[in-house]
């Protein structure tokens, strides 16, 4: 028989063990929502970490110590703190390390240089591929947003939107693709970015809160005389390219989408990270809540899986099946629910962000192909009637006539 003092002692401890458990239950909810926070929302790019040391260079090889990234296939980029260099095929592993095509070098390398790897392949602007270019700047919700300007004889532009901890750089690698086939293309900087308007550093908004800074850079593309748009968005840029598809009065304008590595469903995300910190599935739910009220994501109205029914125009979607970062899966969802819209590159050994460096001529065949077929040529709209007229209040637009008044299809 169970005494008085024993069920109060009993009643206590129950009380203790629950309140326990209530408080580790919200602890851990509000550890994992931080941890969203700082795997999904940061936008500052970490500095390169110089972890692969050079051991030998020639005039078109350099050798370098063994590692994680020194014998990854395909095309990278190879900086230091003085310079920047362009690796390609592997030629040689073994126990001097590993031996690469060198493709380009900008400074000096020699041997014992401390050099990390870069997916972005080019160092610095659009006159690293050659190709001359404009610092335009374009007016938008938090002032004027800067955004690198090439021309071309098409009348429809190609706008470029960057990832999260990511910058203009990103778009180089296309570029030279896009340029060479005579469309006009905009490298757009927006809210976050070091040098555009707002908090440098801010929490990213996945994709919502960037898309009206992307609804600005059209804007100002079509008054400085184009007559559509093509989107290319990277990683949470695509978010945010796909957000303005279904949110802004300008989506009448885009005539297609290019999407690499996008973040279709930032809740899969947050479930990769919180898998690999194995966190229990119900913590989850209550995190991704948390998170929500805490950083304003709306995890519904950016999961472009869910609403994949809404997109009308062709897409080309580009993402690598080893992407650590960004689940592949999601990519596969979205292009098996758009059969008659999606053109999917799903790229063998890709990792995040790195279909081109997997293979450029891959790439730039696809990146051709759909933009052959979607926009070159005469578009079906035109320009803006009044293009003159606002290209008198456009900050930084492109000096004289506008450069699409041609007739329609």
């Amino acid at each position: 028989m169970i005494t008085k003092r024993a069920r109060s002692w009993l009643r206590r401890g129950t009380t203790v063990v629950v309140a326990l458990v209530v408080f580790g239950l919200v602890v851990g909810t509000w550890v994992t929502a931080s941890e969203f926070e700082d795997s999904l929302l940061r936008t500052v790019p970490e500095p390169p970490s110089y972890d692969v040391e050079v051991t030998a260079v020639t005039a078109s090889t350099v050798t370098l110590s063994r590692g994680p990234d020194s014998a990854r296939p395909g095309v990278w980029g190879l900086e230091w703190e003085t310079g920047y260099a362009r690796v390609g095929a592997v030629l040689r592993v073994d126990e001097d390390g590993v031996t690469r095509t060198l493709q380009e070098v900008r400074g000096e390398l020699r041997p014992g240089t401390r050099a990390a790897f870069d997916r972005f392949a080019f160092d610095s602007t659009p006159a690293s591929l050659g190709l001359a270019f404009t610092e335009v700047a374009f007016e938008g919700p938090l002032g004027d947003y800067p955004a690198w300007f090439v021309d071309g004889r098409d009348d429809t532009w190609v706008v470029f939107v960057h990832g999260r901890e990511a910058t203009r750089r990103e778009a180089l690698r296309a570029l030279g693709t896009v340029a060479g086939m005579g469309f006009p293309a905009l490298v757009i900087a927006y809210r976050s970015d070091p040098v555009a308007p707002g908090e440098p550093g801010a929490r990213s908004g996945l994709g919502r809160a960037e898309w009206p800074d992307l609804e600005a850079a059209v804007e100002f593309a079509v008054a400085s005389g184009a007559a559509d748009v093509v989107l290319m968005g990277y990683g949470t840029g695509a978010t945010a390219a796909a957000m303005l598809t279904h949110e802004s009065d300008w989506s009448v304008r885009v005539a297609g989408l290019v999407f690499d590595a996008p973040v279709l469903d930032a809740g899969a995300l947050a479930d990769r990270v919180a898998d690999r910190r194995r966190v229990p599935g119900f913590v989850v739910a209550m995190a991704k809540g948390l998170a929500g009220l805490r950083f304003g994501i709306d995890w519904g109205r950016i999961d472009q899986v869910r609403r994949a029914e809404e997109f009308e125009v062709p897409i080309l979607l580009f993402h690598g099946d080893a992407d650590e970062q960004v689940p592949v899966e999601t990519s596969d969802a979205f292009a098996a629910s758009l059969p008659d819209l999606v053109t999917y590159e799903r790229v063998a050994g890709g990792t995040a962000g790195a279909s081109w460096n997997a293979g450029p001529d891959r790439y730039a065949d696809a990146l051709t192909a759909f933009l052959t077929d979607v926009a070159l040529g005469p578009s079906d709209l035109q320009p803006a009637d009044e293009v003159e007229g606002i290209l008198e209040n456009v900050p930084g637009a492109p000096e004289g006539p506008p450069p699409a008044v041609r007739p329609t299809r």
